[in-house]
């Protein structure tokens, strides 16, 4: 796995053996940063199921300003860190070892809002719509921000969630890519 673009371009970053972390396909990685384009640039990001922490590294790559990374599986949480440290980004990023509802609400008491939340949730647990209802419940997305999810083809998310609206939606064979902002853009 490697960084597509950006000033780590080409560089390479670890994943966990076997198939408990599912990394973003490179196409699919392109795709998503093709279609939020600069948007990513001077962003505060968050990246929730983080799994390897490829989706913020590319994001910080690419220009984002910081970088939040949840991930609750502690052997998860060592590979991000050390991707994070070989990118040398431990300025720019943060990687929390926390369930990610519980995680959302600590970044509400800290007052923390991002542009762009992008989340990659275990297929086989049906949590996406709950994930972004308590994201937008607890505020963390700024007023012109975006959520990005990756989910299944079986996960069907309603247009609506909370005070969020689907805007977009792609499908990548058995991944669906939706995006959500706030209703009132």
């Amino acid at each position: 796995m490697r960084i597509t673009s950006g000033t780590l371009k080409n560089k390479k970053i670890k994943s966990r053996e076997g198939n408990e972390t599912r990394p973003t396909l490179e196409r699919i990685k392109e795709a998503i940063f093709s279609i939020i384009g600069d948007k990513v640039v001077e962003s505060k990001f968050l990246d929730l199921y983080s799994g390897t922490g490829n989706m913020a590294i590319e994001a910080l790559s690419r220009g984002a300003k910081r970088a939040i990374l949840i991930e609750k599986n502690q052997e998860a949480l060592r590979i991000i860190i050390e991707n994070i440290n070989d990118c040398k980004l431990e300025n720019k990023s943060r990687a929390y070892k926390n369930e990610t509802l519980r995680a959302i609400e600590i970044l509400n008491r800290k007052n923390e809002i991002f542009d762009i939340i992008i989340m990659d949730k275990p297929y086989k647990e049906n949590l996406t719509e709950n994930t972004i209802k308590h994201v937008s419940d607890y505020d963390l997305l700024a007023k012109d921000g975006i959520i990005i999810s990756e989910h299944s083809v079986y996960e069907k998310l309603p247009e609506t969630i909370g005070k969020l609206v689907k805007y977009d939606e792609r499908d990548y064979n058995k991944k669906i890519i939706s995006f959500y902002r706030h209703n009132d853009q």
